[in-house]
């Protein structure tokens, strides 16, 4: 008798297949994309996406070092409030556009383009790949994931 797979495992095995060639292009990055001045998010406050639903850009006067990078905040609260959870605040794939981590390609994000899904931020590059994010989230999450997790991190 001959095993057959049915269209879920056949699709698996081709998604798992088609990452196969992510893995041997794997590289080293730094964990967070960083601006000229090493600031996270180009020094934008990660807490304010969830608190006022917009881009704020951070000050000096309230910054935090987290993981090797620096971190700004518009104000001490929120600056607080990342150094209790800051992995709640944190954007996903290090700050870097999630469209190109699904694509294999490591790129830095603006943060003007971002997006909140299941209580995470996800930055992009341009407009077109949060547009495209709104078409299919997960799935591009999951791609993103997989790329992200075959990197290697500078400390």
């Amino acid at each position: 008798m001959t095993y057959r797979p049915n269209r879920r495992e056949f699709l698996m095995g081709a998604v798992a297949l088609a990452l196969v060639p992510l893995r041997a292009a794997a590289k080293t990055v730094s964990r967070f994309s960083l601006n000229k001045d090493g600031h996270a998010l180009r020094g934008y406050d990660t807490t304010a996406y969830f608190s006022t639903a917009s881009a704020v850009e951070g000050t000096d006067a309230a910054t935090v070092t987290w993981k090797g990078a620096a971190w700004r905040f518009a104000s001490v609260d929120d600056a607080v409030r990342f150094r209790a959870t800051p992995d709640a605040f944190a954007p996903e794939f290090g700050g870097y556009c999630t469209r190109a981590m699904s694509l294999g390609k490591v790129v830095p994000a603006d943060p003007e383009v971002w997006r909140i899904h299941g209580d995470r931020l996800y930055v992009f590059y341009a407009a077109k790949g949060g547009e495209i994010f709104d078409e299919g989230r997960d799935p591009m999450i999951a791609l993103a994931q997989a790329y992200w997790d075959t990197l290697t991190f500078t400390e």
